[in-house]
């Protein structure tokens, strides 16, 4: 099933999927490395990158949210699974949001804040984890035959 949200044939969700999840996972690493400093730039850093990793996940949402009522047929297995794949992220973000209100003046969040940025980043590592069953076992998002795919192995055969 090709990706309704695409750019030259390309979807453009898993295009911009890599920003928040590096972001947000970066930001759990260093609020870890904060928690055992006397300094705050580690929690400063990590304060930063939850906000940047928020506001890319919302970009990456939008086509996201077109793929799954324009491309995921309703009532398959790829529905259960995308929905499952959008819920679990949604609590991940929200586990980032809300920890993000357990920070202290110094940036570094309280023993709370910092359990919920844990939790947000296992739970968008499930949330990521099915969003690749999506695509290399579901194929959504994927050409299946014919196109640019019959096109690379002709391509391909021809440059040997």
């Amino acid at each position: 099933m090709e990706s309704t949200a695409r750019i030259h044939g390309h979807p453009v969700h898993p295009m911009l999927i890599p920003y928040p999840f590096a972001l947000l996972t970066s930001s759990v690493v260093f609020d870890l490395a904060a928690a055992g400093r006397p300094h705050g730039s580690a929690a400063t850093t990590a304060r930063d990158l939850t906000r940047a990793g928020l506001a890319s996940a919302l970009v990456a949402a939008i086509p996201g949210i077109v793929d799954y009522f324009g491309t995921v047929p309703p009532r398959t297995t790829a529905r259960r699974s995308a929905t499952a794949h959008a819920v679990i992220n949604l609590t991940a973000l929200a586990c980032f949001k809300v920890a993000q209100r357990y920070r202290g003046a110094d940036g570094r969040l309280s023993g709370r804040g910092l359990g919920l940025a844990v939790a947000g980043g296992l739970a968008l590592c499930a949330g990521g984890w099915i969003g690749g069953n999506l695509v290399y076992r579901e194929r959504i998002g994927v050409e299946e035959e014919g196109g640019a795919a019959r096109a690379w192995e002709i391509d391909r055969a021809t440059n040997m």
